[in-house]
């Protein structure tokens, strides 16, 4: 299988975002290409991980509003996490399996915001069940919860106004089916 590389325009077309807004996040949210640029001639190409990191800072920025320098800091803030739990891809482009992503089906990113700093708490549910009570059907769900990192505020402090939910396994799948849905480019 050929190592998934792709272009602007390709990841623009295949995300449903508009180029211009796709070449700003990538400016905002990677290292400047050392090969690619205005000058050079050469367009930027792209391996999944650093798809997906300009995926997961616009949507930061596009859909829980936080500002580029914020998205940024939470993208940093995030990677050792996001590497240990198998939202990064191989050269192949497939997800890589790792122990703690096995742990869990879905993880999701709570993030506290303070004036002080962000703080971290992941999720994953580990199974879901359904069993039968007097009163009806119930789900019972169990999960694992870990602060991401030691820094920043404590979760407890927050009124709910202060946090956001990250979605990063349902994050994750969108990207891959989107990128991944017209291979035929």
């Amino acid at each position: 299988m050929a190592i998934p590389i792709l272009t602007s325009r390709q990841l623009a077309q295949r995300l449903s975002i508009p180029l211009a807004r796709w070449k700003r996040w990538s400016r905002e949210f990677l290292a400047p290409d050392p090969l690619a640029g205005k000058q050079s001639g050469y367009a930027r190409q792209y391996y999944l991980n650093d798809a997906f990191t300009v995926y997961l800072g616009g949507h930061l920025v596009s859909h829980l509003n936080f500002a580029i320098p914020e998205a940024r800091r939470i993208v940093a803030d995030l990677q050792p996490w996001l590497d240990r739990h198998g939202f990064h891809f191989d050269l192949r482009g497939q997800r890589v399996q790792t122990p703690k992503r096995l742990l869990a089906n879905a993880y999701s990113i709570r993030i506290y915001i303070a004036p002080s700093g962000f703080r971290y708490v992941s999720r994953g549910l580990i199974e879901r069940r359904r069993r039968e009570t007097p009163e009806g059907e119930v789900q019972d769900e169990t999960y694992t919860e870990a602060q991401i990192g030691t820094k920043g505020p404590d979760p407890e402090d927050h009124p709910p106004a202060n946090v956001l939910t990250l979605r990063i396994s349902a994050l994750s799948e969108q990207f891959q089916s989107l990128v991944k849905g017209n291979d035929g480019d």
